[in-house]
């Protein structure tokens, strides 16, 4: 390497990975490199920022993590130090003959080329205010808001500058990252992926201590999985076993919606059958955001053309709350469009667990299709079998939420038993979904044992919601006290 202001000839033992060779190698506008742990990202993500700094003389970049405690500890320690892997290979460091100054207050490096580095936690989102950069590198970017990425994204207009960003990640389930590299696969990024095992320079014993993790924080951590992360709710979820082909529905299967109503958020309404085996089928969704009772209401009189009238309707019980200056409720407007509807149970965490006894493998169960039982495996240390329920390939909505569904990060100083609950984030379809399997028994009960899927204070709606509709017939509409019986 050649730093042409001080004609100095730099000798670097750096001698990439393949993965590595990859990601320097790349022209992506946004270069994402991420997987297990070990795989050489941070030391790749270092050495890639110092030689855009030489290469370009004058550039800014910045190099960022989410708090300074963390940036100093890891990546900024990592850029001037090395990564701590073999000194004969791996990247140790910045060359001390390039560096002009730098100024630990500020964070900011610079080199005898007038090329300058700020260290910068993105926590401080005013300090990237006015800076016009060249680049940027994020290390941990699962750790971030996109809006950080898109902030930075927002400054790079620097003249003799690449005018790129890297961003270095472990997989978070399915995050921002996943949507731009992997779901959507957007032009401007490029996915360097790369398991633990892709770097062969690891000791022995750190490869072996992973042998005795969970399989699921193996997934993630050894080899990079996005479809387990920290916090997921339902682990159960497995696309190769849950989702299946759409198929016509059998007349006497029984229909159920399931609606979790929003205004600014999204609408979430489901259609879920039910065969005579004790299994479930989420057949069809609506989802949409921004729209008045009026407009979903039609989308789902078209679904019932398709999937005919449902045994009933459920919807999220806070609907029925009354407006105190009209005295109607969400519930009131679906009923004006004929849509009578039953109150959900209010239980978030019996919810959670009610959709999970229906997601798990019961060895015992037969498939649907197929009418087999599964083989039993050798290893019987993890579930095996079928599932009592399935999901359509066309409830993307669904199925993208189901997996990134988690629970609310604790506070550090909170206790260990503080309550938990799920994070309020692309819940409106799963809602939707609990709402409706709380309506039915668990699926551990035989089929005989649960043709009456509905409990008394369902009953009486279903009572209360016949009369109103013989009503009907007699008086012109008016607003349904609902809300004051739920």
């Amino acid at each position: 390497m050649r730093v042409d202001q001080q004609a100095t000839k730099i000798a670097l033992p750096y001698e990439p990975l393949p993965k590595q060779i990859e990601f320097h190698g790349s022209n992506a506008k946004y270069r994402v490199f991420g997987g297990g742990f070990g795989n050489g990202k941070t030391s790749a993500g270092c050495y890639e920022a110092w030689v855009i700094s030489m290469e370009y003389p004058g550039t800014v970049g910045v190099i960022a993590r989410k708090t300074r405690p963390e940036l100093k500890s890891t990546t900024q320690d990592v850029f001037f130090n090395g990564g701590g892997g073999d000194p004969t290979r791996d990247w140790t460091g910045c060359p001390q003959e390039v560096i002009q100054s730098f100024n630990k207050t500020e964070g900011k490096l610079t080199f005898v080329n007038g090329s300058v580095i700020f260290f910068i936690p993105l926590d401080e989102p005013q300090k990237l205010t006015n800076l016009n950069l060249g680049w940027y590198l994020i290390d941990q970017a699962e750790e971030v808001p996109e809006d950080m990425h898109l902030m930075l994204n927002g400054r790079l207009r620097r003249r003799n500058s690449p005018r790129k960003g890297m961003l270095l990640f472990n997989p978070n389930g399915h995050d921002w990252l996943y949507k731009r590299c992997v779901r959507d696969k957007l032009p401007d990024y490029e996915l360097i992926h790369a398991k633990t095992s892709d770097n062969p320079f690891l000791t022995s014993d750190y490869i072996a201590q992973f042998d005795n993790y969970p399989a699921a924080w193996r997934q993630r951590f050894f080899d990079g999985s996005f479809d387990v992360f920290t916090g997921q709710i339902w682990p159960e979820f497995d696309p190769a076993v849950h989702i299946i082909r759409p198929f016509a529905i059998p007349p006497w299967f029984e229909i159920i919606e399931c609606i979790d109503h929003g205004r600014r958020n999204p609408t979430a309404v489901l259609w879920l059958a039910f065969d005579d085996r004790g299994n479930c089928f989420v057949v069809d969704e609506h989802y949409e955001a921004g729209k008045l009772v009026g407009h979903h209401a039609s989308k789902i009189q078209k679904k019932r053309h398709q999937w005919g009238e449902p045994n009933y309707t459920v919807i999220d019980a806070s609907a029925a709350a009354e407006d105190p200056n009209t005295g109607r409720s969400v519930v009131d407007e679906y009923w004006d469009y004929g849509i009578y509807t039953i109150p959900s149970d209010r239980h978030i965490i019996a919810r959670v667990n009610r959709v999970a006894e229906w997601l798990r493998l019961d060895p015992e169960h037969e498939h649907p299709l197929s009418g087999e039982t599964a083989d039993e495996p050798e290893d019987i240390t993890e579930d095996w079998g079928f599932p009592h329920i399935y999901f359509f390939q066309n409830c993307h909505n669904l199925i993208e939420h189901l997996p990134q569904y988690q629970w609310k990060p604790k506070p550090p100083n909170q206790e260990a038993d503080a309550k938990e609950e799920p994070l309020g984030k692309d819940d409106h379809d799963v809602d939707a979904l609990g709402y409706g399997l709380m309506t039915r028994p668990s699926p551990a009960l035989k089929p005989e044992q649960s043709h009456r899927a509905m409990d008394a204070r369902s009953q009486k709606y279903f009572d209360m919601l016949q009369k109103k509709r013989e009503k009907q017939h007699h008086k012109r509409r008016g607003h349904s006290r609902l809300g004051s019986m739920a």
